[in-house]
């Protein structure tokens, strides 16, 4: 043997394989989940702001005049307050949780028929 030889020598067993085999485990699964990370951030939601102004064109293009400034601001408040109730509630519950502005400023877009408002906002903001 040499002098300045070190290793396993001639004798000594491979070193076991579950500890490679562990650690190859967990850098693949550290590297898939990195990859599906980075693939997610470009497929995230829009902002909301963008969703907003897609509700609003949506109602306008159904006809309906939302004014702008306080009535855009009152309206989308009243969606984000819709989508986050629980399904089966009357709509006299919903109209509990709007401010009076936000009643108001729905009434002057959908007149008398607010359950318009609930059906587009629950199917088109909250999806």
């Amino acid at each position: 043997m040499g002098v300045g030889r070190q290793g396993r020598g001639r004798h000594r067993a491979a070193p076991p394989l579950a500890p490679r085999l562990r650690r190859a485990t967990v850098v693949l699964v550290a590297s898939f989940s990195a990859m599906l990370g980075v693939s997610a951030a470009g497929v995230a939601a829009p902002p909301a702001g963008v969703v907003d102004q897609r509700f609003l064109a949506d109602l306008r293009g159904r006809g309906h005049v939302v004014a702008p400034g306080t009535d855009e601001e009152l309206i989308i408040s009243a969606a984000r307050k819709l989508c986050v109730l629980v399904d089966g509630q009357t709509y006299q519950q919903r109209r509990s949780i709007l401010t009076s502005q936000e009643v108001d400023a729905v009434r002057r877009s959908f007149g008398d028929d607010s359950q318009v408002f609930v059906r587009i906002a629950v199917s088109r903001y909250c999806s």
